[in-house]
């Protein structure tokens, strides 16, 4: 397209080239070739697991057993401390809910909208 027409002659041309462009006569097999591909179900895909599902499988594996092995291995008075800043937390969330649920959700609707902005932009370039 010449990029110094408007839009609206582009269409213009565009609708001109659709109305004189001559039309083909549909195949008579066209039914039939397209419901044999419509029909004809695509071979199942192989299971198959890659190295990198294995190594990933292995590191959080790894991390589990040794989160267990720490929790199991901890001194008393640490394990006693965790508590106390767990009840600490808990209820600094609950002092603070007022600002807290706001901002967590209003930061992740940023977070998505960051995510949904550069596809929205290519989308509408891609149609001009």
């Amino acid at each position: 397209m010449d990029h110094r027409l408007t839009p609206q002659q582009e269409d213009a041309l565009i609708e001109d080239a659709l109305h004189t462009y001559p039309l083909v006569p549909m195949p008579r097999d066209i039914t039939t070739s397209v419901m044999a591909r419509i029909q004809a179900s695509p071979a199942p895909r192989p299971f198959q697991v890659t190295w990198n599902d294995f190594a990933i499988a292995l590191t959080i594996t790894l991390c589990v057993v040794a989160l267990f092995f720490t929790a199991q291995n901890l001194p008393p008075i640490m394990l006693a401390k965790i508590r106390i800043q767990g009840i600490l937390l808990y209820q600094d969330i609950l002092v603070n809910m007022r600002w807290l649920i706001p901002a967590v959700l209003f930061g992740a609707a940023a977070f998505f909208s960051a995510l949904t902005i550069p596809t929205l932009i290519q989308m509408t370039s891609s149609r001009r």
